[in-house]
């Protein structure tokens, strides 16, 4: 069908959330990005285009791995440039919810990339539906997730 931005995503994060709850599971969190963020956000740091997705693949490990080893198969086995590098590291560490992408909407590097605003105002756009819901609480914005965008 035909939805608005953001609407079908939101309603998906919310079944999630009621099955984990249903299966009392706990304490959790769901985790979100954008993928026109993380485009936007490698252009920013000055990774060539084609290399978005393998950066993209790497960024992927930091769930698993810390910083520097992600920042060393970057630079060593990736082809990413040391400055690019340490630039992606400064926005993959963050998470938060609409204040980081607020925050993020007035960065320097980043307010100057068409794709980085797309994402971030998908991602506001999300997290206010996600308010809406009743599931803020349960969703985190994290700009190091690049799986299962």
């Amino acid at each position: 069908g035909a939805y608005d931005p953001m609407v079908a995503d939101a309603e998906c994060l919310k079944v999630v959330t009621e099955i984990l709850d249903a299966l009392n599971i706990g304490e959790y969190v769901l985790k979100v990005n954008h993928r026109r963020l993380l485009d936007g956000m490698f252009e920013a740091c000055g990774v060539p285009a084609d290399k978005f997705r393998t950066a993209c693949s790497t960024v992927d490990k930091l769930d698993k791995s810390p910083w520097v080893e992600v920042r060393t198969e970057m630079i060593n086995e990736k082809g990413i440039s040391p400055e690019a590098a340490d630039r992606i590291g400064e926005y993959v560490r963050l998470n938060g919810s609409t204040e980081l992408a607020d925050k993020l909407l007035t960065d320097e590097k980043l307010s100057k990339t068409k794709a980085a605003i797309e994402g971030l105002e998908g991602i506001k756009l999300l997290l206010s539906y996600c308010e809406l819901f009743g599931i803020k609480n349960k969703i985190l914005f994290d700009l190091s997730l690049a799986r299962g965008l």
